[in-house]
């Protein structure tokens, strides 16, 4: 890292001449006792952040504190920081409408005037925006949730990857017979719950062009598309079926069990994004595409695949002490040599700025190939008050038999309902 570190210096005079980033070290003299945090859940965190963090402590004296926080807990979290007055200086959002969730007008600093702007590709922009002004450094990929194979599982049933609700019970009974858990779910994290659902998003917005329309007002309901019921009673079907494997086992996995557990060859699949697979797929640099594919969540019909538009991006807290030197932290994030490392360190398909060399990914691939192209943005990109936690414990509850599918989608629009501020 110090020899990167080192020969980006040397080579930087042309770089920093039209990034701006030798403007960092000059801005930031005297600033070496400023700490900024950071806040994020707790695996959102990758070696590359850190790396970057220390690289940009070497260079201006400006340490980096990442705060992280439970997953299920983030949001709220956050939120309740932000409203005290004590709030962090840089912290993590769903891009999209999700950002929603943080009060973005009151807290969220415009940053349409950083010269990294200009380098946004148009989906990076778009994504980046909100109310006409930019207001996330986003680095990560079009990103969305399928279900990964373990391929040499599926070859020894002869099957090919579902495109039905139907061929998928038939794998799913083929590799109980087998001693196989058909999925794995990690139920100990309940968020995990609420993106199942996600993936029939854009097979609705299709079918009703007007859903994204009125599901952004407070008269718009889940309710209102059937299919919403259908996937969740087929669902809830699997699970029952033992599909999840025995209760208390899925109820005590985690996020973070995903690579050990996909890479035992205890389980047929698990329904994951493409990013969170980075440790499984560098286990298999020369045949990953022989090892692992994804395919679409084929329930109510479900046949197009529902990205985030953007995924997460940072946003700096505009109530913050230490505005100007986070802006310098991003101009260093975002300088072209910084992105570069940043996108080859992921197994993330795409990368929203311009002038990155991109690598080809198979279960990018894979999940193109089996939604024939047709793709959009997920709820949580698309609608407000889309809330993970409250969502996936409701699922959760469906499936330990404490709600019904009805009731899991009337709480959904009761949750929702409470955040446009109307009582029930």
């Amino acid at each position: 890292m110090k020899k990167r570190f080192l020969s980006l210096m040397l080579t930087g005079a042309m770089v920093a001449g039209s990034l701006g980033g030798g403007s960092v070290v000059a801005e930031a003299k005297g600033k070496s006792d400023v700490t900024l945090t950071v806040a994020a859940a707790a695996d959102w965190i990758k070696d590359r952040d850190r790396k970057l963090a220390e690289e940009f402590t070497e260079e201006t004296g400006i340490k980096i504190d990442f705060q992280l926080n439970p997953n299920d807990q983030y949001v709220n979290i956050v939120k309740a920081k932000l409203a005290s007055g004590e709030g962090v200086d840089i912290f993590y959002a769903n891009t999209g409408r999700g950002i929603l969730e943080y009060s973005p007008d009151k807290y969220a600093l415009d940053l349409s005037d950083q010269e990294w702007v200009s380098r946004y590709l148009d989906w990076g922009k778009e994504c980046s925006t909100y109310d006409g002004k930019i207001i996330f450094l986003s680095r990560n990929s079009i990103d969305g949730y399928g279900l990964i194979y373990n391929m040499d599982l599926l070859k020894e049933t002869g099957k090919e990857i579902p495109t039905t609700y139907e061929e998928l019970v038939e794998l799913c009974e083929i590799y109980k017979e087998k001693g196989i858990v058909p999925i794995f779910e990690p139920g100990a994290d309940a968020w995990h719950g609420c993106v199942w659902v996600l993936e029939i998003a854009d097979f609705l917005n299709r079918k009703y062009p007007d859903m994204y329309e009125k599901l952004n007002t407070p008269e718009g309901k889940f309710a209102d598309y059937p299919e919403m019921l259908t996937f969740t009673e087929q669902l809830s079907e699997m699970v029952q079926a033992g599909y999840f494997g025995e209760e208390e086992d899925w109820l005590s996995y985690t996020w973070n069990d995903r690579t050990e557990k996909m890479a035992s060859g205890e389980f047929g699949m698990m329904l994951t994004n493409i990013g969170a697979m980075d440790d499984l797929l560098k286990q298999y640099p020369e045949n990953a595409a022989d090892k692992w594919q994804m395919g679409l969540v084929p329930l109510a019909g479900n046949n197009t695949f529902s990205h985030n538009g953007g995924n997460m991006g940072t946003v700096i807290n505009k109530e913050s002490k230490h505005v100007e030197e986070a802006k310098l932290y991003f101009d260093f994030l975002a300088r072209q040599e910084n992105l570069q490392y940043y996108y080859d360190e992921m197994t993330s398909p795409n990368i929203p700025f311009e002038g990155i060399e991109l690598k080809e990914n198979v279960l990018w691939n894979s999940l193109v190939e089996a939604c024939d192209n047709q793709m959009g943005a997920d709820f949580a990109a698309s609608i407000p008050f889309y809330s993970a936690d409250a969502i996936g414990k409701a699922y959760i509850e469906n499936w330990i038999g404490d709600k019904t599918p009805e009731e899991v989608i009337e709480q959904m629009d009761n949750d929702r309902a409470m955040m446009f501020g109307i009582t029930e």
